[in-house]
């Protein structure tokens, strides 16, 4: 998948914690895709919604778009599209468990602290994870 200028808003979206508009975004890119993107687009929504649930505190929505998107992301690590997808499925599956555990109510924890410690950036990935340079 060739990275579009539509792309890189869509990630600049995300990681600005613009999430509903990121998803349109990347819905859009995946809506005309025809590619084996597709399917890397798919996970990319369903991660968007899964954030923008998280903020809006529906826990469950989060935790069932955020696993969605896990299964999807998965097939594409470690890298796609100079997307680092392992880093991105790692702390998918750490924030789903930190929601899970918040659920169980952890007094520790506060909802905004929540927020602060596991939204996280996309990231591009120009080296791979072996430290070499790719090409």
């Amino acid at each position: 998948m060739e990275e579009s200028e539509q792309f890189v808003k869509a990630v600049d979206q995300f990681n600005n914690a613009d999430f509903f508009t990121a998803h349109d975004s990347f819905e859009e890119l995946w809506s005309d895709c025809r590619t084996d993107g597709r399917d890397f687009l798919q996970g990319l929504v369903q991660l968007s919604v899964g954030m923008f649930h998280l903020i809006s505190g529906n826990f469950k929505g989060a935790v069932s778009q955020l696993s969605k998107s896990v299964e999807k992301l998965e097939r594409f690590t470690p890298k796609f599209s100079e997307i680092d997808v392992f880093y991105v499925v790692s702390k998918v599956k750490n924030l789903i468990f930190e929601i899970e555990d918040f659920q169980k109510n952890d007094e520790s924890k506060s909802l905004k602290e929540l927020i602060t410690y596991f939204i996280f950036p996309i990231k591009y990935q120009k080296e791979n994870h072996y430290g070499d340079k790719d090409n």
